[in-house]
């Protein structure tokens, strides 16, 4: 049975780990696949900002580079319960495999908790293959 307060989404990408940690970790790369993603400084503790369909505060929680990268996010605005996604970079013979993991959904009210999961649920669905696509279009 899956978890209803984890998401876990895994893809190959055949590109080297340093082209991921770029699209991964570059601003102007992750607008590509992503959304919008804008911050000043890759370090943990930066704030940043996603501008795609609303203003989403956000800050940097984990920079392990070629390894692991993190953020915070805030997806329930007014709400201010933030869920913490991260990116897990594994060289696999066909180039890298990218993990993405994002928790924290139960610290939200269970009203807002089951629509929040099903959106990024279907979010990581729709943009991890927009990373391989985005990687392995260069």
């Amino acid at each position: 049975m899956e978890s209803t307060t984890e998401i876990t989404r895994t893809i190959t990408v055949h590109a080297g780990r340093e082209r991921v940690w770029k699209a991964l970790t570059t601003p102007e790369q992750i607008g590509k696949w992503f959304e919008k993603f804008e911050f000043a400084q890759l370090k943990v503790g930066e704030p940043a900002i996603m501008t795609e369909h609303k203003e989403i505060g956000a800050e940097i929680a984990i920079v392990e580079p070629m390894d692991r990268f993190g953020f915070r996010w805030q997806i329930a605005p007014p709400n201010p319960t933030k869920t913490l996604v991260v990116f897990t970079l594994e060289t696999v013979p066909e180039g890298t495999r990218v993990t993405v993991h994002e928790t924290g959904f139960d610290a939200l009210p269970e009203a807002e908790r089951a629509k929040r999961f099903a959106d990024n649920v279907g979010g990581w669905a729709e943009k991890m293959p927009s990373l391989a696509a985005y990687l392995e279009a260069k």
